[in-house]
C-alpha cells in the first residue's frame, strides 16, 4: 500500500471512528466507551489506584504513599504527588502498556492542577509513559516544562524511535511542543498524540498549535525497549542514574491509548469532564486605568491609584470614589491620622492626599539637592518613618536607589546600585526589610533600624521566576503565616516565599499583571491585590490577614 492510499484509508477509518465516538460522547458516556483505550485511571472506588479499561494494572508506590485528596476531575478523588514521590508499574507487569515499533501509536491524557517544586521551572516535568534515560530505553511520555527551543511550561508529547538521545544531540530532542503555558494552581487538561507520523501536543481540550514544534513531524515509531526496557512511571521518569523530572500536584485523571486519539475527541473529552475552578479570587472592582497600591485604612476601606489614570481609588462599602490628584500616582501608604501618602512617578516626587480635605501636597521631591528619581513605592516602618524607592530608569543599568524620610522631616538614601528597585515589605516585628529588584527577579533581604535609618547585612534573599519580557517582583506584603506574598508583574501570579527564602506556592490571579497586593487587617477581604492587565482590584480568600504597622 503507497503513502497516498494509506492516508486515505487512514482518514476514512478516522472519520468513521469519529463518528462512532462523537455519538458516544455526546451521549455523555464516560471514557470507557471511546476506542482502544488501555488503561484509565480515575482514582476513585476502593481500589483507586487500579485502572479501568482493557487492562487493569495497579499503580504501585515505591516512594511510600501518595495522598489521595477529595478533590478531583475525572471523579472526587485526585493523587497528591509531592516533590520526590512517583508512582510505578513494572514492565514485566503491564505488557499492554508497552506500545511499540514502527507503526505504533499512543495517546496519553492527564488532568493535572501543577504546583511549585524547589527547583521551579529549571526542570523538566515527566506525568506518564514508558521513558527510561538513564538505559537509553525511551518510547512515550507526557512532559511538561521540557525547556527545549525556548520553551518553559508547555505540554510536551515526547516520542523515541532509537532509545536513546535523538542522533547528533546531547538528549532526545523529538517532542512536540505547545505554546501555552501550564498554570500552577489550576486544574488543566494535557494530552499527547502520536500517530506514526506526527506527535502533537493538547491543552485545554485545544490543540496548542507552535510554529515548528507542534505538530512535530516523526516517523521513526516507537523504540522497543526489549524485556530490560522502560518501566512504566508516573511523576517521574529515570535519568542521570537516578528517579527525576518530578511532577509536583495533583493529578484528577490519567488515560492512555495506543492509536492517536483525534482532535475533535479531545475536545469533546475535555467538554465532558470539565475542569474545577481553582482559585478563589473574588474581583472587587473593574474598570481601572491600571491600579497600583493597594492599602487599608483605620476605617476598613481599601484605597489604591489609578497610575495612567491621575488618581486614588476608594473602595468603601462595596462603592468605588475616584479623588483626582493629576500626575502619576504609584504605590501608597497610610500614616496613623489617615492620611493617604503616595509616590508620584511624573511629578518625581513624594504627596499627601488628606481624606477629610481632599487637599493634596507635595511632602519632598528632591534628595540630595537632585529631584527625585521617579518614585514607585513606600511604606512605613513600626516607627513611622517613610521609607521609598526610586527606580528611575534603571532597567538596564544600576542606578536605581531607595530613601527613607525620618520623622523630623530629613531624607537620606538607604540603598543605592539597584536594577529597579520597587517593592518594600516590613516583617511583623518591623525589624526586617525586604526590597524588590524586578528585573533581576530578586529579593533582598536585611536589618532595619528605625532610629537611625540604616538598611545593615543586606544580602540576596530569595528570587522569582520572571517573564519572558518586562516585568518581574513588584509590590508586596507579608502574611500573618510569616510567608512573603509578592506580586510579580507579567506571570500572572502572587508567589509565595516561606522564611528560608524559597518559593512554596503561586496563586493564579485574573489577569497577568498584578502590580502589588494587601492583607485585609480584619480578615474580611483576604488578600488584595491590584492587576493592570484588566484594570482590576481582585481578592483572594484567606484565612490569613494583614500585619498593621502604625505607631
Amino acid at each position: 500500500m503507497n503513502r497516498r492510499h494509506f492516508i486515505t484509508r487512514s482518514t476514512l477509518l478516522s472519520g468513521l471512528m469519529m463518528t462512532d465516538v462523537t455519538h458516544a460522547l455526546s451521549a455523555k458516556l464516560d471514557l470507557l466507551s471511546v476506542p482502544n483505550l488501555l488503561c484509565l485511571w480515575d482514582f476513585s472506588g476502593k481500589q483507586p489506584l487500579r485502572s479501568k479499561g482493557k487492562y487493569q494494572y495497579e499503580l504501585q508506590e515505591p516512594t511510600g504513599p501518595v495522598p489521595i485528596v477529595k478533590e478531583g476531575v475525572l471523579s472526587a478523588n485526585s493523587l497528591d504527588i509531592k516533590e520526590h514521590e512517583y508512582l510505578t508499574i513494572p514492565r514485566a507487569d503491564c505488557p499492554g502498556l508497552n506500545i511499540r515499533g514502527k507503526n505504533a501509536q499512543v495517546t496519553v491524557l492527564a488532568w493535572v492542577k501543577r504546583q511549585v517544586k524547589s527547583r521551579d521551572n529549571a526542570e523538566c516535568e515527566a506525568i506518564a509513559g514508558m521513558w527510561n534515560e538513564t538505559r537509553k530505553k525511551r518510547q512515550y511520555c507526557l512532559f511538561l516544562n521540557i525547556r527545549l527551543r525556548d520553551s518553559k511550561s508547555q505540554v510536551c508529547g515526547h516520542i523515541s524511535g532509537v532509545g536513546g538521545p535523538t542522533p547528533g544531540e546531547k538528549w532526545c530532542v523529538d517532542v512536540s511542543i505547545g505554546q501555552t503555558p501550564v498554570r500552577y494552581d489550576e486544574w488543566t487538561f494535557v494530552a499527547m498524540t502520536y500517530d506514526g507520523h506526527q506527535i502533537k501536543s493538547y491543552r485545554n481540550g485545544q490543540f496548542d498549535t507552535r510554529a515548528d514544534r507542534n505538530p512535530y513531524a516523526y516517523e521513526e515509531g516507537i523504540f522497543d525497549g526489549g524485556d530490560d526496557g522502560a518501566d512504566f512511571t508516573v511523576g517521574a521518569v529515570h535519568r542521570l542514574g537516578t528517579i527525576g523530572n518530578d511532577f509536583v500536584g495533583q493529578l484528577g485523571g490519567l488515560a492512555v491509548f495506543d492509536r492517536a486519539v483525534i482532535a475533535d475527541e479531545i475536545a469533546q473529552i475535555h467538554r465532558n469532564h470539565l475542569l474545577p475552578t481553582s482559585s478563589s479570587v473574588d474581583t472587587l472592582t473593574t474598570g481601572l486605568n491600571f491600579p497600583e497600591g493597594p492599602a487599608f485604612a483605620a476605617d476598613g476601606s481599601l484605597w489604591a491609584v489609578e497610575l495612567k489614570g491621575e488618581s486614588l481609588v476608594q473602595v468603601k462599602n462595596g462603592k468605588l470614589k475616584r479623588f483626582p490628584v493629576g500626575g502619576g500616582p504609584n504605590g501608597i501608604a497610610i500614616d496613623k491620622e489617615g492620611k493617604i501618602w503616595f509616590c508620584d512617578s511624573t511629578q518625581r516626587s513624594i504627596r499627601r492626599f488628606d481624606p477629610l480635605t481632599e487637599k493634596v501636597e507635595t511632602i519632598l521631591n528632591k534628595i540630595d539637592g537632585q529631584p527625585l528619581n521617579k518614585p514607585n513605592d513606600l511604606a512605613f516602618d513600626p516607627s513611622g518613618n517613610l521609607l521609598f524607592t526610586c527606580p528611575g530608569e534603571s532597567r538596564q543599568e544600576p542606578t536605581g536607589y531607595a530613601v527613607v524620610r525620618m520623622r523630623d522631616g530629613t531624607a537620606k538614601k538607604f540603598a543605592t546600585e539597584k536594577y529597579f528597585p520597587n517593592g518594600l515589605a516590613f516583617s511583623a516585628d518591623g525589624k526586617t526589610l525586604v526590597l524588590a529588584e524586578t528585573y533581576k527577579h530578586r529579593l533582598w533581604k536585611g536589618d532595619w533600624n528605625p532610629e537611625t535609618g540604616e538598611w545593615t547585612d543586606a544580602t540576596v534573599w530569595a528570587t522569582v521566576e520572571g517573564p519572558n519580557g518586562p516585568g518581574g517582583p513588584d509590590g508586596m506584603a507579608f502574611g500573618s503565616d510569616g510567608n512573603l506574598y509578592v506580586a510579580v508583574y507579567g506571570t500572572g501570579y502572587i508567589h509565595v516565599v516561606a522564611p528560608e527564602g524559597k518559593v512554596i506556592r503561586k496563586i493564579n490571579v485574573a489577569g497577568q499583571n498584578p502590580t502589588n497586593c494587601a492583607f485585609d487587617p480584619s480578615g474580611k477581604l483576604g488578600l488584595v491585590v491590584t492587576e493592570a492587565e484588566k484594570g482590576q482590584l481582585v481578592n483572594v480568600s484567606t484565612a490569613l490577614k494583614g500585619i498593621t504597622l502604625f505607631n
